[in-house]
């Protein structure tokens, strides 16, 4: 049972894989490297959530933080974008993108949990 478990999952691609890019070890992981179609501002379905919401992100976030949200998952209309074309557009590294990202979500998530308690 063993062998049939581990051959079903044999094709199976984890999007927390790191990717081999230019022969380079990398942390570049797969999920890293795909758009991500999800646009906040038309998952909420009123326009009051809409603006709670970008009210929150520029309230919390500042600066590099806040551009990186904004144009990662597409808020103000625009189209959402990869953490490579975010960070050839900011001019930083995409690893410093990912970071950046990870601390901005973090922050907001904080912020929308001690306001639904």
């Amino acid at each position: 049972m063993s062998f049939r478990k581990q051959k079903s999952n044999e094709n199976l691609i984890s999007l927390e894989e790191t990717l081999d890019v230019n022969n380079n070890e990398s942390n570049l992981s797969l999920k890293d490297s795909l758009q991500d179609d999800f646009e906040i501002e038309e998952f909420c379905e009123k326009k009051e959530n809409r603006r709670e919401v970008f009210n929150l992100i520029t309230s919390q976030l500042e600066g590099r933080e806040r551009q990186i949200i904004i144009l990662r998952y597409g808020i103000g209309n625009n189209p959402p974008m990869t953490q490579q074309q975010v960070c050839e557009i900011l001019g930083i590294s995409r690893s410093y993108v990912s970071r950046l990202e990870t601390k901005a979500l973090g922050v907001l998530r904080k912020s929308l949990t001690e306001a639904y308690k």
